[in-house]
């Protein structure tokens, strides 16, 4: 573990180099040779207690890992109190918090640039999954770990209705995910929808999943944003085909008596919706081999079969503030959350991805206590991963983002002149940054 370790085990040779010195060298040898003094510090989650078990158990593992560094962790930290702390003169060691905090943080001088830290210590970032990594990435510098990640890249759906339908197989490309709607939506006599396939913008509108699924981006390489970008606007207008399809006001009236989900009558869970966009945390028990939740990779444009394996990665990241009191042993601390022990404990026990590429092929996490998880895992392997880049001004751009494309599905607006008030609307933020 790179730079947590006293010098005890160069006492030999120091001890040898320094006979027949001056006695001043000698000193400094000795002293060289000493323990360092032990040094706590502080950690900072968004857990609640309730939620913290995992964590706990790896900063207990870390702990006892070596006697040079305490860490001492406090939860329910959300992160208005995290902005409030590392931009006070009380700020923790290291935070764990949403990755789209990290550019704004970061252009406000409030989180440590890990430059020198990663080039000194010779942390490897390629070992990590790049769809993960790049999102902490800001003007070309790292601020941050990612220390997991969520993925949407899963097609999931109610076998149930999928078997009353005569369907024996998931849809394949995005094509056959329409063809498959049309074939799971129901109406009752007077033409209310009873029962429907696929909802694009359910349970929220997704302003990045739906891009990454067709190929989109949000920037070039010469700072041009690009939301209007044709497999943007063409991600739009897939999206709107399902409203122009079942109509805007039924589907509408269809979500207002809809079943809350994450409960008994979860639309999914019910069979009301047949398919949707599925994460790693929607529905552990039920998608086991003999549950009633079908699992598979996210449908992709039929012309586009390279675009296979394609989902969405949004990461929970670690960083130190910039007036942290204990940057080198942080640090340390950070390193020991990215090795591939601590990452396959922590997804063992919290259910989550690991970002350590090592970690999604070790043999520890494709247990049978573990099952529900393996595709996922399998998935987070796909060089067809992307995420929203981040930067100073990645909240203006996402809120825009969603504000336009809500109208655009909607029909108020096209999809291309969505996009394209996006475009001059957070263009002049890019030039600013």
């Amino acid at each position: 573990m790179a730079g947590c370790g006293s010098n005890d085990n160069n006492e030999g040779s120091a001890g040898a180099s320094a006979a027949g010195a001056s006695p001043s060298a000698s000193s400094a040898a000795d002293a060289s040779a000493k323990p360092k003094d032990k040094v706590e510090i502080s950690f900072w989650t968004t857990y609640t207690d309730a939620d913290a078990g995992p964590i706990t158990a790896i900063v207990d593992n870390f702990n006892k890992s070596q006697d040079h560094i305490t860490v001492k962790m406090l939860g329910n930290q959300d992160p208005t109190k995290q902005l409030t702390a590392i931009s006070g003169g009380a700020a923790p060691d290291v935070l764990l918090t949403y990755w789209n905090n990290i550019g704004p943080w970061a252009d406000a001088g409030a989180v440590r640039d890990l430059t020198d830290d990663i080039s000194k210590s010779g942390f490897d970032v390629s070992s990590i999954i790049p769809a993960a990594m790049d999102r902490m990435m800001i003007n070309d510098k790292y601020y941050a770990m990612p220390f997991t990640m969520s993925m949407a890249s899963s097609l999931m759906y109610n076998k149930a209705d999928f078997a009353a339908a005569g369907l024996t197989k998931p849809p394949e490309t995005l094509e056959e995910l329409s063809d498959y709607a049309k074939k799971l939506t129901k109406k009752d006599s007077s033409g209310n929808i009873t029962q429907i396939g696929f909802i694009p913008d359910y349970p929220w509108i997704d302003n990045v999943f739906w891009p990454v699924i067709f190929g989109g981006s949000w920037i070039d390489s010469n700072g041009k944003l690009t939301p209007n970008a044709e497999p943007n606007v063409k991600a739009i207008a897939y999206q709107r085909s399902f409203y122009e399809e079942f109509g805007q006001s039924q589907i509408d009236k269809f979500k207002s008596g809809m079943g809350k989900r994450g409960t008994a009558q979860d639309p999914l869970l019910t069979g009301q919706m047949a398919m949707m966009v599925g994460w790693e945390y929607n529905f552990m028990p039920e998608r086991a081999a003999d549950g009633p939740i079908g699992v598979a990779p996210f449908p992709y444009p039929a012309d586009h079969p390279e675009l296979k394996g394609s989902g969405m990665v949004s990461p929970r990241a670690v960083f130190i503030p910039a007036k942290a009191k204990h940057p080198e042993e942080a640090w340390a601390f950070m390193q020991y959350l990215m090795t591939t022990d601590t990452q396959v404990q922590y997804s063992l026990d919290a259910h989550v991805i690991p970002t350590i590429k090592d970690a999604l092929s070790d043999d520890r996490l494709y247990v049978d206590s573990n099952k529900t998880m393996a595709d996922f895992y399998e998935s987070a392997k796909s060089e067809n991963l992307n995420g929203f880049p981040n930067s100073s001004y990645i909240n203006e751009y996402l809120q825009s983002l969603s504000e336009e494309t809500e109208k655009a599905l909607k029909g108020t607006e096209s999809p291309q002149e969505a996009m394209d008030k996006v475009a001059e609307k957070i263009q002049p933020l890019a030039d600013g940054k």
